[in-house]
């Protein structure tokens, strides 16, 4: 998603995790009308078999990461779809909804200029936790484990929920399997909780005036370039261009020589090992 969604995470190999609790048919094994309430405006299957979602333009293959059947999300020609369900949280002092997916998107679906691909949000009360767009720069291969700390509505009965928006006529697709509830997340190598996830933060403040902080993280260890574009598309600030490692990372931009208007900075970041890339582009306002 411009950016999007969802971007590189860490395998299970290298997590354990405490046992799935309240979600209902998080694998989706139970069909496709178990658990779920679903949405789709052009009427789309969102729970399915690999022969169900099968493409022949969507390579490789997507397989359910365990059992028979994966839900998916997104499309083309500004198709809009959701799943969602109410959950009853553990009163637990750590809380998180843990997740697996992939993404395919069409090789023509830049992460630039115009929105291409969909925009894909996962949402629990209410509150947005990831938003970002798919393109072919974020296609994940294979199934990835990604977490989100929820523990703020713990004890809570709420909703938890995905939905995408395709931006126009190219295809983006998110596949899911194996969604939980967990009260605990072990980090084998013993350094506490990296990201999981290619993310770009909205800046803040926005609007500003002359100085807003941009935060990221990233999953592994990567080469980032970060640039401020104005209106006509030319670079004004270079905020970094660097290796940077796994983690979450701010950068400061000070527009004290720039005029008022309406800007836009972009990130893109390629791991070390140049197996997973990532670009994303967000707007900001600097009003003097």
């Amino acid at each position: 998603m411009k950016n999007v969604f969802f971007t590189a995470l860490l395998l299970l190999m290298f997590y354990a995790v405490s046992p799935a609790q309240n979600i209902v048919n998080g694998d989706f094994e139970q069909g496709t009308s178990a658990g779920w309430s679903k949405y789709s405006k052009g009427g789309y299957g969102l729970i399915g078999t690999a022969q169900f979602f099968h493409s022949s333009e969507i390579t490789p293959d997507v397989l359910p990461r365990s059992g028979q059947y994966m839900g998916r999300l997104g499309g083309f020609s500004y198709e809009q779809n959701s799943i969602a369900q109410n959950v009853t949280l553990p009163n637990a002092s750590k809380v998180y909804l843990g997740l697996y997916y992939q993404s395919r998107a069409s090789t023509t679906s830049e992460c630039a200029g115009l929105w291409v691909g969909a925009e894909i949000r996962v949402y629990v009360a209410g509150q947005i936790l990831y938003d970002q767009y798919l393109c072919n720069y974020s296609a994940v291969n294979e199934w990835m484990f990604a977490y989100f700390d929820i523990s703020a509505a713990a004890g809570q009965t709420v909703e938890i929920g995905f939905r995408a928006d395709a931006a126009n006529s190219v295809w983006s697709f998110l596949y899911l399997d194996d969604v939980s509830i967990l009260t605990s997340l072990t980090d084998v190598d013993g350094d506490g909780m990296s990201p999981r996830i290619f993310k770009v933060n909205q800046n803040y403040p926005n609007p500003f005036n002359p100085v807003t902080t941009i935060s990221y993280t990233l999953p592994f260890e990567s080469n980032v370039q970060l640039l401020v574009y104005n209106m006509l598309g030319e670079v004004v600030k270079e905020l970094a261009y660097k290796n940077v490692s796994a983690g979450t990372h701010e950068a400061y931009l000070n527009a004290g020589g720039l005029s008022s208007g309406v800007y836009f900075y972009k990130l893109n970041a390629t791991s070390v090992d140049a197996k997973q890339n990532f670009e994303s582009v967000k707007k900001m306002i600097l009003m003097k």
